[in-house]
């Protein structure tokens, strides 16, 4: 049961809005963001799938430094990478990209078009619709192992690859982290402060029972989970900038687990894909991520054919750190980018890591 609990913290943050794909199109014809995403400059649709299927792409900037955008979930949107031309300026092209089956993009509901292997296949789609060569590749959470996947079969037109808040680990070690995370929420909350220990130490009882509305897993979880936004998910006073918020909402994870998408992900053993990466990797973590930051020496110990793998830890960021710890994450990311285009820089220490 505590594994299940803890699993279910995993995902939700992936599974708000949408989850049937009649509601979702009058909501999407209805929300003008949306209308107004379709619109804006830049935007050009890729066709995918031998032109079955259009998927969402959005160019802005025209610097030299060409970044391509993986965004979380799966079904996640990607605004929540809106601050990234602000953040990185003018000498960045930066290119969006909405997956298959998210707000911006195509959703078809059949199950068979969402694998791994297709989803690496549909990246190449939209670099080549972008013309990008010697780019730099940017995968977010789930968007991260989706790198990895795209990165062993086409890495010779990238030039860099960031790999930011996920691990290669099973769901036990990330379930075991998070149990830790949540107990220590239940020891803020004086009603439920005694059962903090007994999830601590990995029992169960009626504080992990849900089958009711009125079940006491569900009292806690009612408490709990505004804490755990606040504290693993988005570190930031007051209220969540708008888009964060909208990918948030506009996010499609619900259907993506209905279509067995989830499951072929937590079944696929990526390290296959990061054990052939050679191209210069740079890991993004932060301290206060609900994926337990120190396994990103153990990722980059697994690359044993790459000697250009950096990692970098966001001190005060938590799952987006771009948000919550922009500075940090941002002059990590271009320091690590101006150090692969041969730049001369100063040298970045992190205030994490101090192993080489």
């Amino acid at each position: 049961m505590i594994r299940y609990v803890m699993l279910w913290l995993s995902i939700f943050v992936f599974q708000q809005g949408y989850s049937q794909p009649l509601e979702l199109e009058r909501k999407r014809l209805n929300d003008s963001s949306y209308v107004n995403a379709i619109k804006a400059d830049g935007v050009k649709m890729v066709g995918i799938r031998n032109q079955k299927y259009k998927v969402w792409t959005k160019r802005n900037g025209t610097g030299k430094i060409k970044v391509l955008l993986l965004h979380g979930g799966p079904g996640t949107s990607p605004e929540y990478f809106d601050n990234f031309p602000a953040s990185l300026g003018k000498d960045y092209t930066i290119i969006f990209y909405s997956q298959l089956g998210t707000y911006f993009s195509d959703i078809p509901a059949d199950s068979s078009l969402y694998d791994i292997n297709s989803f690496v296949n549909d990246v190449e789609e939209v670099r080549k619709s972008q013309g990008l060569d010697q780019f730099y590749l940017l995968g977010h959470s789930w968007g991260s192992q989706l790198a990895q996947a795209y990165a062993a079969k086409f890495q010779k037109h990238i030039k860099g690859l960031i790999l930011c808040n996920n691990i290669n680990e099973k769901d036990e070690v990330i379930d075991d982290y998070q149990s830790l995370l949540y107990a220590d929420i239940l020891d803020s909350i004086p009603a439920f402060k005694k059962y903090a220990d007994s999830l601590r130490f990995g029992f169960s009882g009626k504080f992990t029972d849900f089958n009711d509305p009125n079940a006491l897993g569900n009292q806690i979880r009612k408490e709990a989970w505004p804490i755990m936004i606040k504290r693993h998910y988005a570190r930031i006073p007051g209220s969540m900038p708008i888009s964060l918020q909208r990918s948030k909402e506009h996010s499609i994870g619900g259907l993506m687990a209905d279509l067995g998408f989830m499951k072929k992900i937590n079944a696929t053993d990526f390290d296959k894909y990061l054990v052939d990466i050679t191209i210069p990797t740079l890991f993004i973590g932060a301290k206060y991520d609900f994926i337990p930051p120190y396994y990103y020496v153990k990722m980059r110990n697994r690359m044993t054919k790459n000697n250009k793998v950096e990692i970098y830890i966001c001190p005060k960021g938590s799952h987006f750190a771009m948000w919550d710890d922009s500075d940090n994450f941002f002059n990590a990311l271009n320091k690590f980018i101006l150090k692969t285009e041969g730049n001369s820089i100063d040298g970045q220490v992190n205030p994490l890591f101090h192993d080489k």
